[in-house]
């Protein structure tokens, strides 16, 4: 009797250290999504700067070339959408649910996120060739120098260009954080229906 009595204290110790582990795992892993939705937040906030400098200074050296207040004020219109989509878009994700939430809502609130990073490329080339070619026409009708607004065109598009390629790559590290984030939810999802 002695020993099934400490087989069963035995085996009572070890549960009691296999539930603690498995705390500890979960905690760890929360952590490691939470550290990866930070970093995604603060790529969004890059963002969300780039739009406000076109806003201020964009539109402040619009203004100096004498660009219409149509174009100015669809310039801001349009970075405010960008400003306020991607505000929206990051709020889908809390901390407080990463933290002690269930991490299948989690992961379906990251999956929207990575859903709109994905296709952003989809609504940003239209939206920047109209935009492009509105600069372009006004430009031209204020200046009237075909060789000036190539060359100030130029510019533009290559800064554009640049400012498009860093774009591009910060979308795919934020679309690769997002895709470890359900890797990781999916692993420990995984890991919880192995246990049932």
């Amino acid at each position: 009797m002695d020993e099934l009595q400490e087989m069963r204290e035995q085996l009572a110790a070890l549960k009691e250290k296999l539930n603690k582990q498995e705390v500890v795992n979960d905690h760890l892993i929360r952590s490691l999504l939470n550290q990866k939705m930070k970093v995604v937040n603060q790529k969004g906030w890059i963002s969300g700067i780039a739009a406000l400098f076109v806003i201020t200074f964009g539109n402040w050296m619009f203004h100096q070339m004498g660009l219409s207040t149509c174009f100015l004020i669809g310039t801001t219109i349009m970075m405010t959408i960008c400003c306020v989509a991607t505000w929206i878009s990051h709020s889908w994700v809390k901390a407080d649910n990463i933290a002690t939430g269930d991490l299948l809502i989690v992961a379906k609130q990251v999956g929207r996120l990575r859903k709109v990073y994905v296709n952003w490329i989809y609504i940003a080339i239209p939206l920047i060739v109209i935009w492009f070619s509105w600069l372009s026409f006004e430009y031209y009708h204020i200046v009237q120098d075909y060789i000036a607004t190539t060359a100030m065109l130029s510019g533009g598009l290559i800064g554009g260009l640049i400012g498009g390629i860093l774009g591009f790559k910060q979308n795919k590290k934020v679309v690769r954080e997002l895709d470890e984030m359900l890797r990781q939810i999916n692993d420990i999802s995984e890991l919880d229906i192995k246990k049932r």
